[in-house]
């Protein structure tokens, strides 16, 4: 079987950092997979070959357009995000684990790649829903092609890639129960913190999360980070750029986690 990790730039060279410390948070974690980043023309070359020097292997994509309008997307960067959808077209793969950039991953995940398609995590949001940051796929033009059929008619409850998936594929939450992934192959950073930071909780969390997903902040583009994963992302990033790193800096991301646990424990005790 062939199959890699896939993810996606789009927008410019702003999600660089996440590309980087989710290829290195891969590699640590004992993986030998293919790892691919889909990218469109607006990412510079000096971005593709940093990356490319990392194990990253760099396709072009054509971006595809969202039908619509900004004030119906949840957010703004929802205007580009219909590129995921071709991961599909990469056909020369039967298999693909798909990772948002702002993701980073604690324990080797190599299994999911025996997962069918489509499968997923539950959002946190809306539990019957699936989060598409982490996703099984099989890559099909067929497929592909009925998406883009599709996407002309099909309403996105949240403006981007996510509602119309969970439309696309209607059936995954009734659907067979291997095609539902455990929480911890998705979690958000804060709820990551939340568990890390509570004294009964730390301890399923050592043993079930897998992926930290960066819903809310993004940790390189903000001066602190205030909704927890601080540390495990910057210790990812580090590991990509070992120049950069510094026990001033690590004790920082550290107080940062460290604050957010002390708001928790007062909003719990």
């Amino acid at each position: 079987m062939k199959r890699a990790y896939v993810t996606m730039m789009t927008n410019g060279d702003g999600y660089a950092p996440g590309v980087e410390a989710l290829g290195r948070s891969l590699v640590a974690t004992g993986s030998h997979e293919r790892m691919v980043v889909m990218v469109t023309r607006d990412v510079s070359h000096t971005i593709r070959e940093r990356l490319s020097s990392q194990g990253w292997e760099v396709r072009d994509i054509e971006p595809v357009k969202n039908p619509l309008s900004d004030d119906q997307l949840l957010f703004p960067r929802f205007g580009s995000v219909f590129a995921k959808l071709r991961a599909w077209e990469l056909d020369e793969f039967d298999k693909l684990v798909w990772l948002d950039a702002d993701t980073v991953v604690l324990r080797n995940i190599d299994d999911l790649f025996t997962r069918p398609e489509l499968s997923a995590a539950p959002d946190f949001l809306m539990p019957d829903q699936f989060n598409s940051g982490v996703m099984v796929l099989e890559p099909s033009r067929k497929a592909f092609a009925r998406m883009m059929e599709a996407l002309a008619t099909t309403k996105s409850y949240d403006g981007g890639d996510q509602g119309f998936l969970n439309d696309f594929f209607a059936d995954w939450y009734g659907g067979p129960a291997r095609r539902r992934l455990p929480s911890g192959y998705n979690l958000p950073h804060f709820i990551y913190q939340f568990m890390h930071g509570h004294p009964t909780l730390k301890h399923k969390l050592e043993k079930t999360a897998k992926i930290i997903h960066y819903t809310v902040q993004k940790p390189w583009q903000s001066a602190s980070t205030v909704t927890g994963g601080s540390e495990a992302w910057w210790n990812a990033y580090y590991g990509a750029h070992p120049e950069l790193d510094s026990e001033w800096r690590r004790a920082l991301h550290t107080m940062e986690d460290r604050s957010f646990d002390r708001v928790i424990a007062a909003f719990v005790g």
